[in-house]
């Protein structure tokens, strides 16, 4: 199986030049228009743009930062099928609409910056430091770097450690300057691009093959079911990841930085639909990758179907769209990890010994998640093992509390908040060590090897968690 290269055209070149020279103009524009700011909170200005999101602003920034493991999404449609929605999409609406309904105006009407000082703020410092590791985990944008590594490796001929290496300083750059304000304007343009390269290859891709409804004949067996021949437990591990919604920084952050708490829970049901048209169009384009490529790497499925049918320009609008989707949510992640780093572990260590400001923590932030993200990357080459694990550690240490710190009856007192997110996130990396050994005992061998460590993780979680779980007198958080 050879290695994808795209061929580009003169048009193609000029689009995605342009593309670049449009998003670091955006963020460098953002980071100069911040110096003329300077009365408003500097650490709020630039960790939440002053807390002034509007409701346009908020559903581009949202829509296109969920949307960033778009080769993985591809390379799940290849191997699998109608069941890539049935894992990557539709438990996602359902998680979206709960975190609307129930939690995206609480999350407003708090004072606070991120998950991990919410954490703190309800359970204490140490419950805090331990979700800023679980954050980091998650945050750390090891599959999108290696996403955008292989974007640039096929428009380039680099190798893969010198392409993501190249993405990474293109994507973080401005924020080292600009912070949030750069990710929701340069978030803003990609949203409209995303959309239009994606329209563009469906619209080509209906014209060439027909309807995704006449092909459905050439697709394989497994590919046509919704479950595609997975395990229950696999499905189930799919929609508690989705419940990463819950405890999801990116989402928490927005929510922190909307104008008034009707924004978000609004912006979140708007995104839902847009969600859904974008899923509409991946898949279907995806199905036109499974029908008529053959004997590829799954990864590259969407690239070597615009290479297969796309004409010049329009070829390079796609690739635009390829690279706003990744880049998007990578310099979202960026961002989330550089201040869980900055202002959620180094500023409470260097409290008193530093006179380092937000804004420079949070930009050491930026280079360890850069550095880490590139290494991650490199050791996990695949997007989908990379969320799929990452999650699996993580969620089920900050799903409980998370829930349980929203709650004015019911808490966990600091030293049962802490044995309940410690022991789920160790007994789900046990598991993951376990599946690792030959087992002789094939009973031992099938529980193991089909039972996910996410979904133990989060029973430990669920029954320590409730087993810890008191009747209080809710302590309201300091209120913005």
């Amino acid at each position: 199986m050879t290695e994808f290269q795209f061929t580009l055209s003169f048009y193609d070149l000029s689009v995605i030049i342009i593309y670049f020279l449009l998003i670091l103009f955006i963020g460098f524009f953002l980071s100069r228009k911040e110096k003329n700011e300077k009365h408003l909170n500097e650490k709020e200005n630039f960790i939440l743009a002053g807390r002034k999101l509007t409701l346009p602003f908020f559903i581009a920034t949202l829509v296109a930062t969920w949307y960033g493991n778009i080769l993985g999404v591809g390379e799940f449609i290849y191997r699998s099928g109608i069941s890539a929605w049935v894992c990557f999409a539709f438990p996602y609406y359902i998680a979206a609409l709960i975190y609307a309904l129930f939690f995206a105006k609480k999350i407003r009407s708090l004072s606070i910056y991120s998950i991990p000082e919410q954490f703190k703020n309800k359970y204490g410092a140490v419950a805090g430091m331990i979700a800023s590791l679980f954050v980091l985990i998650i945050s750390i944008p090891a599959s999108y770097i290696l996403m955008l590594g292989i974007m640039i490796k096929s428009l380039t001929g680099f190798n893969l450690l010198l392409s993501m290496i190249a993405g990474v300083l293109l994507s973080f750059i401005y924020l080292y300057y600009g912070g949030f304000k750069s990710d929701v304007l340069t978030n803003t343009a990609q949203f409209f691009l995303m959309y239009l390269g994606f329209t563009v290859i469906f619209v080509v891709g209906y014209n060439t093959f027909g309807s995704p409804l006449d092909i459905i004949d050439k697709l394989p067996e497994n590919h046509k079911t919704l479950f595609g021949g997975f395990h229950w437990q696999h499905i189930l591990a799919w929609y508690l990841i989705a419940f990463q919604t819950f405890v999801d920084p990116s989402f928490h952050q927005r929510c922190s930085a909307v104008n008034k708490p009707e924004t978000a829970q609004k912006g979140i049901l708007i995104s839902i639909l847009f969600w859904l048209v974008f899923d509409l169009l991946t898949l279907s384009i995806g199905l036109y990758g499974v029908a008529f490529l053959k004997d590829i790497n799954p990864v590259s499925s969407y690239p070597i179907l615009a290479e297969m049918i796309l004409p010049s320009f329009w070829k390079g609008i796609f690739i635009v769209a390829l690279l706003a989707v990744i880049m998007s949510t990578l310099e979202s992640y960026f961002f989330i990890s550089a201040v869980t780093i900055g202002n959620d572990i180094l500023h409470p260590l260097i409290k008193g010994k530093s006179k380092l400001n937000t804004k420079s923590l949070t930009q050491i932030g930026l280079t360890f998640s850069a550095v880490s993200g590139i290494g991650l990357a490199y050791l996990i080459p695949s997007a989908i093992d990379l969320i799929f694990k990452t999650s699996s550690l993580a969620i089920p240490g900050l799903l409980f509390p998370m829930l349980i710190s929203f709650s004015r009856k019911y808490s966990l007192n600091q030293k049962s908040t802490v044995f309940v997110m410690l022991v789920p996130f160790l007994v789900s990396a046990v598991w993951f060590a376990l599946q690792n050994i030959e087992w002789d005992n094939i009973q031992i061998k099938n529980l193991i090897y089909e039972t996910e460590p996410m979904f133990i993780g989060i029973i430990f979680s669920i029954v320590l968690g409730l087993l810890f779980l008191k009747k209080t007198k809710f302590k309201q958080l300091q209120t913005h």
